[in-house]
């Protein structure tokens, strides 16, 4: 393998590819976990994981590691690691947290993005509401995610960016909890709309307002929900 001469007194570096088979495995989960694939609660095996992406172990032992350090997994059963639960108090703090953090983005990305870019957000827009009307969950999750992420790129630093997409693989298991109930993603997409429409005015304090309708929405539907299974299994 070629090598580069080193610099700043390091010896010569062999010289890496940009992306590994890790790094793939770890960005398909990242993002199923982001966008609710995985349940609270689910369980992810070495060997179910790699036979699922078509790897070795390796790179899914590496993959699986590193998600558990951000997080977004937790020691399961056996050798398995599993989707973490939510509590009440966990909730209430995410919920603000996001509130507050996203909010902010959103006000920022207000007087940055261009026409084309709002253009590309309307369409994402439009897409999930046609996954609303045809009860296509899964569809509806993977736009909501990439609606948001469409905004929050032009508001946000790449740190800030990052922050973000931790606190979404706390969440985003959890709108499976809410997702399927139709009357909540219309609810939702009311919120999105606000959204859209102080964005396509330049609005950033609309645009805050409605995020903070759309998170908090989701959080009181979550918090009903996680109530309800409380009381189910008392």
């Amino acid at each position: 393998m070629p090598t580069r001469p080193g610099s700043n007194d390091l010896p010569p570096l062999e010289l890496v590819q940009r992306e590994t088979m890790a790094d793939r495995v770890y960005a398909q989960l990242r993002e199923a976990i982001m966008t609710g694939r995985f349940a609270p609660g689910q369980l992810l095996s070495l060997r179910g994981v790699a036979e699922a992406v078509g790897s070795s172990t390796m790179p899914v032992r590496a993959a699986l590691t590193r998600l558990q350090a951000e997080g977004a997994l937790i020691d399961g059963v056996g050798r398995a690691l599993m989707v973490p639960p939510m509590t009440l108090n966990l909730l209430e703090e995410l919920r603000d947290v996001r509130i507050a953090l996203e909010g902010c983005v959103a006000a920022r990305a207000a007087s940055r993005m261009t026409r084309p870019h709002l253009d590309a957000l309307q369409a994402i827009f439009d897409v999930m509401d046609a996954r609303v009307e045809a009860g296509d969950v899964a569809g509806y999750l993977r736009s909501n995610f990439q609606f948001h992420i469409a905004i929050y790129t032009h508001g946000a630093s790449e740190i800030t960016l990052a922050t973000i997409q931790n606190l979404w693989m706390r969440i985003g298991p959890f709108l499976n909890l809410v997702a399927p109930d139709i009357p909540h993603m219309r609810q939702s997409m009311e919120a999105h709309r606000k959204i859209v429409e102080a964005l396509w005015r330049g609005d950033g304090e609309g645009a805050r307002a409605g995020i903070a309708q759309d998170i908090g929405d989701a959080a009181a539907d979550l918090r009903e929900r996680l109530q309800e299974q409380r009381a189910a299994s008392a």
